[in-house]
């Protein structure tokens, strides 16, 4: 199995594609921390998973917080000896033009988004370089390889991940700690559906946008994470890889059936 005596640590693992990288991990060796605010979310994945045979430590907390970053990983230590592998899930979005989106709105997201992810990689940096080994996966999106009206705040949040990941896998790539992120596109988790409104074909849109005509599984995305968290991808890092159907293949100008020849 690839994560084989590997300590894993998932935030935001407790549903969608957070709750689907517990599952993969474990599936393949891992101990596997599980760390998410809502402790109805988190019982409901730790049942979910105990009914297929699977036992992960869980812990109730809030990545926004610094000293619940420090507890879990902290908490890692002291049971294992420091993390080997860090998934950055957690995140949210909320819509709201650049204009009259509220400032605090503003800072609440980027505590979310970007402030947690800065703190939680800082935490993994200093057990990995211990260790002299390590790999993080940071959670981006393809909202941050463009630009959405409305979802200004988050689009841009989304692109500073992809930016910071860069930066700190050249900071501590001689360390032998490698990190990436992905950009998923649109993932029929139960918090995305959820979050569309009713009747408004959104979902079908969604599935119209995507080269093979269907939105994405979290499954699919853990698989992606699995794989650049693994020595598979060992010689990986630095990357953003786009989990998205092919939505981001296109220009998205009309498609218009060719005539003759050019």
């Amino acid at each position: 199995m690839r994560f084989a005596k590997k300590n894993s640590l998932v935030t935001g693992g407790g549903g969608g594609i957070g709750s689907a990288t517990v599952e993969r991990l474990a599936l393949e060796g891992a101990t596997v921390y599980l760390m998410d605010k809502s402790v109805s979310s988190v019982a409901e994945t730790e049942s979910v998973l105990k009914d297929k045979g699977i036992v992960v430590n869980t812990f109730v907390g809030d990545v926004t917080q610094l000293e619940d970053l420090e507890k879990i990983y902290g908490l890692i230590d002291r049971e294992c000896g420091g993390v080997d592998i860090v998934v950055n899930v957690a995140g949210g979005s909320r819509a709201g033009y650049v204009t009259t989106l509220d400032p605090d709105e503003w800072d609440e997201l980027y505590a979310l988004n970007m402030k947690s992810t800065i703190n939680s990689c800082r935490l993994a940096v200093k057990q990995m370089t211990r260790k002299g080994q390590g790999s993080i996966v940071n959670m981006s999106s393809i909202s941050g390889l463009r630009g959405d009206p409305g979802w200004g705040a988050y689009n841009s949040q989304k692109a500073a991940i992809i930016n910071f990941t860069e930066c700190l896998a050249w900071e501590v790539g001689q360390h032998g700690i490698r990190v990436n992120a992905v950009c998923p596109g649109p993932i029929a988790s139960k918090r995305m559906i959820g979050t569309l409104p009713a009747g408004g074909g959104f979902q079908d849109a969604y599935d119209q946008a995507c080269a093979i005509g269907r939105m994405g599984r979290p499954d699919e995305v853990a698989s992606s994470i699995a794989f650049l968290a693994s020595e598979d991808a060992s010689f990986v890092t630095g990357v953003h890889l786009v989990v998205d159907g092919g939505l981001t293949a296109r220009t998205g100008q009309p498609i218009v059936p060719p005539v003759g020849e050019n």
